[in-house]
């Protein structure tokens, strides 16, 4: 029987395990320290753990603490009806070898002997619904007179260690089926990405060959529509995020390409940029960037009549999770009657009042001194 003093160790080692297992989501990590810490607990030189391989024939020395440098992570026991381990996993129970020189059921595998291995205790370890995993397995080179209470803290320890197994195998699946799929989420982005650079030369070849300049206008138009839906993908494809960008930066490429596209307009036009840094999911984005990009051309189109002036673009949060979406010109304004004539056909004011309700905002229009729109809205949780 272990003295009071013992008692406390063992205890003090689960506890010990206990919390190092909560702390670590690595499970070689874990199993490694699961040995360090029963050898201590038991006093014994050797502790493996044995994982059951997938053909059930054989198990891997996956973890341990004083064996060689050939046999964690390399060795191999073949499980037979002379295999101790065998037996334990077989029959769901401790198996206890006090001197392998006088058993005559069990074989034992080389390196153990060649360690000085003389006892063993294994404990099998089973998984969520009973499914093995493997074996806790201590070793002394003496003879070891493993008691009931021995054998019952193998047990507990063994009853511990699964869970936390079990665990950590799910957490490696998720993380590896997640790997995947943002590596498949990435691939759809990129062909998207290509796929729009192809809709958007094709619009460009058709706006040359077109027969009015009134076509060629309106094909551009589209062009320029297509073009902030690349940019958004281009981003997402580059960013460290699948399904949301950080605004200031996707804006300031969006004001970027459209300056190149109208830069006969900007002449004498400038614009100016306060974009906080924000994030927003992929959808708002799109929004957001069709929204910017039909005010600036329109503003650039009908706004100032040749005259110089300014566009004005701002981005800043509010309290509650919202942002306020300013864009401004310096430009002659809308009419009194509040219509859309002087700013074009009007679909690009009717684009903007439907990509505000996709938003779930209004598109708040004011007059003075130029042309104001401002919209609201809340920002979807990342």
């Amino acid at each position: 029987m272990p003295s009071l003093e013992q008692m406390f160790e063992r205890q003090q080692v689960l506890a010990d395990f206990g919390d190092f297992a909560l702390r670590s989501q690595d499970l070689q990590e874990v199993l490694q320290e699961a040995c360090r810490l029963v050898a201590r607990a038991l006093g014994t030189e050797f502790a493996k753990v044995l994982e059951l391989q997938d053909d059930g024939k054989t198990a891997l020395v996956r973890a341990g603490v004083g064996w060689g440098p050939a046999i964690v992570g390399k060795a191999t026991l073949q499980l037979n009806e002379r295999s101790s381990e065998a037996f334990a996993l077989n029959h769901g129970k401790p198996v206890i070898t006090q001197n392998i020189e006088a058993e005559e059921r069990f074989e034992f595998p080389h390196f153990m002997r060649e360690h000085g291995v003389i006892s063993i205790a294994n404990v099998p370890v089973f998984l969520h619904g009973g499914k093995a995993y493997g074996l806790l397995q201590v070793d002394h080179t003496k003879p070891q007179m493993f008691d009931e209470h021995d054998i019952e803290f193998l047990r507990t320890y063994a009853t511990i260690l699964g869970p936390v197994i079990d665990r950590l195998e799910k957490v490696h699946d998720l993380t590896k089926a997640l790997e995947r799929n943002e590596q498949l989420m990435r691939e759809l982005q990129h062909r998207v990405k290509n796929n729009i650079a192809v809709i958007r030369s094709l619009l460009e070849m058709r706006a040359r060959n077109a027969s009015s300049e009134e076509a060629r206008q309106d094909l551009r138009a589209v062009g320029e529509r297509v073009e902030t839906l690349r940019l958004v993908h281009e981003r997402l494809y580059l960013g460290s995020h699948l399904d949301s960008l950080e605004l200031r930066d996707y804006l300031s490429g969006l004001l970027d390409g459209l300056a190149k596209l109208h830069e006969h307009e900007l002449v004498e036009i400038s614009m100016a940029a306060d974009i906080a840094v924000v994030t927003v999911s992929a959808e708002e984005a799109i929004a957001v960037g069709l929204i910017v990009n039909e005010f600036v051309t329109n503003s650039l189109k009908y706004a100032f009549d040749g005259r110089e002036g300014e566009i004005r673009i701002s981005a800043e949060p509010l309290a509650q999770d919202r942002l306020r979406l300013r864009l401004s010109d310096t430009g002659k304004g809308m009419p009194a009657a509040g219509g859309t004539a002087g700013r074009g056909t009007g679909t690009g004011m009717q684009i903007i009042r439907g990509l505000c309700r996709q938003l779930g905002a209004e598109a708040d229009w004011t007059s003075s001194g130029g042309t104001t729109l401002t919209v609201e809205f809340a920002i979807s949780e990342a």
